[in-house]
C-alpha cells in the first residue's frame, strides 16, 4: 500500500541519514580554500561523439544565473511528463543534465535505470515509485544500480539532476575483490522533518545549514544541503579550486552573482568567492561538486 511504502521510504531515510551525517563532519568538507581532490570516476555510457556532444552553460569558470519561471516547459520523450533544463553537457537524452521537471497529474514514467545516479528534490506536488511517496522538501539520491518506473497521481515538480554522481572507479588488483562495495554511493532519502538545522557562523549571522547528502567518508568531495538565509544577512563562502557550487532559490529572493534572483532561480558560482544577500526569508538548495566529476579534463 501508499502507506507500507511511504513507510519504507522513512526507515530507509532515517538509516541512511544517520549514516551520512556520521561520515564527515563540516569543517572537513568544506574547509576554506582545500582543492578538489584527483580522483577518477566511473564512465557508464563513454564519451559522446564530437557531432553529437551538446552542451548548455558547460563552461564552469563563468558565474551562470537563470531564471526557470521565465522558460518555456518543453516536452519530454514521456507524454505527459515536461522539463526546463539549465545545464546539459553530452547526448540530448543521454548526457548529464539539470533540470526542472513537471509531471502531470496521473502521469507515469516508463521503468528505467540510471547510470551515474540521479539526485533531485521535491518542490510542488508528491513524487511517487517503489520505494515511497514524497512530498516538497523531500531529497533524493538514487545512485547507479537503481532502477524505478516513477509517477505523480496529483502531479509534482523536481529539479533532478542526472548522470552527476559517479561512483569512484574500480582499481585493480586485490582492491577490486576488498571493499569494492563499501566505496559505492548509498541510495539516500531525507524526508522534510528528517535532520538538524545548523548555524554556519563562518557564513554569515542568519545563514543555518541541514545536510542532505555527504559521503565524504567514501571519497566522494561533492555534498548537497538546504540553506536558510534570514532577510538581510550576507552569506559569504568560498568554493575551493577544482570546485563550483550550485545553488537553487526554493523559496525567498536574493541578490547574487550580478543580479536580484527569486523563486526558481539556478546559480553557478566557479570557484573563488561566493557571495550573496538575502532580500528575505530564503531557502537556497545548494551542490558543491568537483569540476573533473562531471567534466573530466576541464580543470
Amino acid at each position: 500500500s501508499g502507506s507500507t511504502m511511504a513507510a519504507r521510504g522513512y526507515l530507509r531515510g532515517a538509516h541512511n541519514l544517520r549514516r551520512i551525517l556520521l561520515g564527515a563532519s563540516a569543517a572537513t568538507l568544506f574547509r576554506a580554500g582545500t582543492p578538489a581532490r584527483a580522483k577518477s570516476y566511473k564512465n557508464s555510457w563513454g564519451e559522446p561523439k564530437p557531432e553529437d556532444l551538446l552542451k548548455m552553460n558547460a563552461d564552469f569558470d563563468e558565474a551562470v544565473a537563470v531564471d526557470t519561471s521565465k522558460m518555456e516547459w518543453a516536452a519530454s520523450p514521456v507524454a505527459d511528463v515536461e522539463r526546463k533544463r539549465v545545464f546539459l553537457h553530452g547526448t540530448k537524452e543521454a548526457g548529464k543534465v539539470t533540470s526542472v521537471v513537471r509531471y502531470a497529474p496521473g502521469s507515469k514514467f516508463h521503468k528505467h535505470p540510471h547510470p551515474e545516479g540521479e539526485e533531485f528534490l521535491v518542490l510542488k506536488g508528491v513524487f511517487s515509485d517503489d520505494s515511497g511517496d514524497y512530498g516538497p522538501g523531500t531529497y533524493c539520491l538514487n545512485p547507479e544500480g537503481f532502477v524505478h518506473a516513477p509517477w505523480s497521481n496529483p502531479g509534482c515538480e523536481i529539479l533532478v539532476r542526472l548522470r552527476q554522481h559517479p561512483n569512484l572507479e574500480q582499481k585493480s588488483g586485490l582492491w577490486s575483490w576488498i571493499g569494492f562495495g563499501s566505496k559505492l554511493r548509498a541510495h539516500t532519502v531525507i524526508l522534510p522533518e528528517q535532520g538538524d538545522w545548523v548555524a554556519e557562523k563562518e557564513w554569515g549571522s542568519g545563514v543555518t545549514r541541514k545536510m542532505l547528502y555527504n559521503e565524504n567518508s567514501k571519497g566522494y568531495d561533492d555534498a548537497t544541503w538546504l540553506e536558510k538565509v534570514s532577510p538581510g544577512s550576507s552569506r559569504k563562502r568560498l568554493v575551493p579550486q577544482g570546485m563550483v557550487e550550485e545553488v537553487f532559490v526554493v523559496d525567498g529572493c536574493v541578490t547574487a552573482a550580478g543580479g536580484s534572483r527569486a523563486s526558481g532561480t539556478w546559480i553557478r558560482h566557479p570557484e573563488g568567492a561566493s557571495e550573496l544577500l538575502a532580500k528575505e526569508d530564503t531557502t537556497l538548495y545548494v551542490r558543491q561538486f568537483p569540476v573533473e566529476m562531471i567534466a573530466p579534463g576541464s580543470t
